[in-house]
């Protein structure tokens, strides 16, 4: 028996020790295998540079429309300090002044009408660059800004520019705000009001505060509900920054053992400045405020090393739950959590009585500061698209965009309140909503003289849905596509051998084309023929007959080169519906053919970049104004005046009669079936495209003219009329020509209300 016994024993004995060998050893592989996890995490995001996106800065040039007020407003959301206008400003800094103000700041001769300016000083500038880094904008009253300066001396400069904002951050695909600061930035008060409130016995524990988990586990207990956390600020870093959000035992062994490792590896000052650059402070938009850096920002318009004992209190007080403690949205909580932070800062002997009181009573901060913006989502995908094109990484890129935040503000206003008015308004749109369809559209803006796009709103909401309809949408584009059938027209001769003129006659009478053993009997729209008229006349009022007989006149292969000449990568058939819009194409590309017939023909090639500069300051990427010359610009001159004729009296006349009396043109376009509704309209400096349609491709029975143009007006009311009222600049050999009523009847171009009796077209001048 007892051989027997010793034998059990000595096997129990052997089990158990393995037992305890593989328990030590899965320890061991466990611990190694998190320190390992966790170094290589750390490194990862400890070194990883975010991507950083930044908008355009505003540009200010003579006879601009803008205001002081305006201007500085900009400034303000840039953090700008406001001086007195007599005194030196430093980087970060503006004055304002009146016409006496100026006078004697600028020290050189006002102009008449010039009444008030504001100068600037970048906040890059150096203090020895500060002096002639100086910029003022002069300004009368009506707005117009007269001559634009540098200093010192005082110089007159072509521009001046603003600062360019901050728009968004990322690393990989996480959006955030973050601003790094080293724990040497920080005042004080700012690390000891978060100590004191989430870890009083920070510089003291390893990691984990057994003492702060039993503390909270007994109130837990007594509240009957979860009152109080036990986790020190080495744990919530590991928690947010290391783990997932899982609640699981297997994570809160990771967070324990990763805590005690974490402290074994990294200082308190290092573990401390980690924590305050990560932690989430809140929603600004779609985007994630992280870091104090950013929340000093956000919060209070202030740089983190300007924070008071008011403020640093409130910080702590919001990391808690940047929801709950919002001091915009949800002031008294935020109040009292400060209130607590405050107290418990006074407790352990970090402020006196005097600073309780005096911080107490402070006044939270009464509204946002703007940061990132809600509306720019579907440009920063259309920049994103840009850096796959160019076969770049985003990650750790500085990305200096053109967005225009202003524009891209207005764009999408004039696009969802419009949207919304149909969905409201009109019977037929209003029964499809209802039905669960929601009607959507794009708007895409560029900048003429710079290929730049400033706006990108690919749909109404980026929350709702992410396809970016103005970069990736495929759509039929109906009668855009006239004026490319017509400048190949102005680029030939007639059968007769005659150069073709804005006013060379066309027949616009019912017709059959057979091909193919196919016949094709293009429609007007509602089936009204005009008889022989003006090639201006049939353009302007969009007609299908005349222009579907003219491309066919000049060739559907020819038609095809110039559009493509133009601008237009989308594959064109051969055929006769081509002539009038009866393919797909990509919003970018009508912006870029468009853009080429605003330069008179001059291409060049759209960009959503201004600058990539690399990790290390390297230039990546930087876009070039540098056009080339595509066709006769003469012709595109005929062309533009006669598409001028398509806002003044043809089927976009709405927008003059709503009041956006700055010389333009464009073209409507809809699609046979009412499926989409575009227009496509310039100015000598802006081109702005729109889409209206819906997603599944349901007939909406809007036009051109109802769906787009109002969209197109709205926005050129709000940002076009910035820039002055001139005319195009016509290119050498060319030639206004008038007709009046008499001339117009004669060429039977007049034939409603809407027609005017005086129209002034350009001509290529005889050889």
């Amino acid at each position: 028996m007892r051989p027997r016994l010793k034998t059990i024993l000595l096997g129990f004995t052997i089990f158990l020790t393995l037992v305890i060998i593989t328990g030590v050893g899965f320890g061991i592989y466990s611990f190694m295998t998190l320190e390992q996890e966790m170094s290589e995490k750390l490194e990862s995001k400890r070194f990883l540079i975010p991507t950083e996106f930044y908008a355009a800065p505003p540009t200010y040039t003579a006879k601009q429309i803008f205001s002081v007020a305006k201007i500085e407003d900009l400034l303000a959301k840039q953090n700008f300090r406001r001086r007195h206008y007599d005194q030196r400003l430093l980087a970060g800094d503006y004055f304002v002044g009146n016409q006496t103000e100026c006078s004697s700041r600028m020290q050189v001769p006002l102009e008449g009408t010039e009444n008030a300016c504001i100068g600037w000083v970048a906040s890059t500038v150096a203090p020895e660059n500060a002096d002639r880094s100086l910029q003022v904008v002069m300004l009368q009253e009506d707005g117009m800004i007269t001559r634009v300066f540098k200093g010192a001396p005082f110089e007159i400069v072509p521009e001046v520019t603003g600062e360019a904002p901050l728009l968004a951050q990322y690393i990989g695909n996480e959006p955030l705000i973050q601003r790094t600061v080293s724990l040497g930035e920080m005042p004080v008060q700012c690390s000891n009001a978060i100590m004191s409130i989430e870890d009083a016995a920070f510089l003291e524990h390893g990691g984990v505060s057994i003492k702060s988990i039993g503390r909270a586990i007994i109130k837990n207990i007594a509240t009957g509900r979860k009152a109080q956390g036990g986790s020190t600020i080495t744990q919530q870093l590991v928690k947010n920054y290391f783990l997932t959000s899982e609640r699981t035992l297997k994570r809160k062994f990771n967070e324990f053992i990763m805590s005690i490792l974490l402290e074994s590896r990294f200082t308190k000052d290092q573990i401390l400045e980690t924590y305050l650059n990560v932690i989430y402070m809140g929603q600004n938009g779609t985007f994630q405020v992280r870091g104090y850096g950013a929340a000093a920002h956000y919060y209070f318009g202030k740089e983190i090393t300007d924070l008071n004992v008011s403020e640093c209190s409130l910080l702590a007080a919001i990391v808690n739950s940047p929801g709950l403690f919002n001091p915009f949205k949800k002031p008294e909580n935020a109040e009292r959590r400060r209130h607590l932070v405050l107290t418990k800062m006074k407790e352990q002997g970090f402020i006196t009585q005097d600073q309780f009181d005096s911080a107490d009573k402070e006044p939270l901060p009464s509204a946002p500061r703007t940061v990132a913006s809600e509306t720019a989502p579907y440009y920063l995908d259309a920049v994103r698209k840009q850096l796959t094109t160019l076969g770049l990484n985003p990650e750790g890129l500085k990305l200096y965009t053109a967005l225009d935040l202003s524009a891209q503000e207005a764009a999408q206003e004039s696009l969802r309140n419009h949207l919304d008015s149909l969905e409201k308004n009109n019977k037929y749109i209003s029964s499809l909503k209802a039905q669960g369809n929601s009607l959507e559209g794009s708007v895409l803006v560029g900048d003429n003289r710079t290929g730049l796009v400033t706006a990108v709103v690919g749909g109404r909401n980026f929350r709702m849905t992410q396809f970016n309809r103005a970069i990736d949408g495929h759509r039929q584009i109906g009668s855009v596509m006239k004026p490319f059938v017509f400048l190949t027209a102005l680029l030939s001769k007639t059968e007769e051998g005659e150069r073709y003129t804005p006013v060379t006659l066309l027949s616009d009478d019912k017709f059959t084309y057979k091909y193919e053993g196919q016949a094709w009997s293009p429609d007007n729209y509602g089936k009204k023929y005009f008889g022989t008229v003006p090639m201006f006349y049939a353009l302007k009022n969009s007609l299908n007959a005349a222009t579907a007989s003219l491309g066919l006149k000049v060739g559907l292969d020819n038609v095809i080169e110039v559009t493509e000449l133009m601008g237009v990568t989308s594959k064109l058939k051969s055929f006769p519906a081509m002539t009038l819009g009866a393919f797909e194409m990509y919003p970018r590309e009508v912006l870029q053919s468009y853009m080429t017939l605003a330069n008179m023909g001059s291409k060049t090639n759209i960009s959503f970049l201004r600058q990539v500069v690399g990790s290390t300051g390297e230039i990546l990427f930087n876009h070039v104004n540098d056009p080339s010359t595509t066709v006769d610009p003469a012709a595109v001159a005929e062309l533009v005046s006669m598409m001028k004729q398509t806002i003044l009296s043809g089927s976009a006349r709405s927008i003059t009669l709503n009041g956006f009396l700055h010389p333009a043109a464009g073209k409507t376009g809809t699609t046979s079936d009412n499926r989409d509704a575009w227009f496509a309209g310039f100015t000598p400096y802006l081109t702005t495209v729109v889409w209206v349609g819906y997603d599944n491709n349901k007939p909406h029975k809007l036009t051109g003219s109802n769906g787009a143009v109002p969209v197109w007006t709205s926005f050129m009311k709000k940002i076009g009329t910035r820039y002055p009222a001139d005319d195009f600049a016509w290119p050498e050999g060319t030639e206004k020509k008038e007709f009046d009523e008499d001339d117009l009847r004669a060429m039977n171009a007049i034939q409603s209300e809407a027609d005017l009796p005086r129209v002034d077209l350009i001509f290529k001048k005889e050889d």
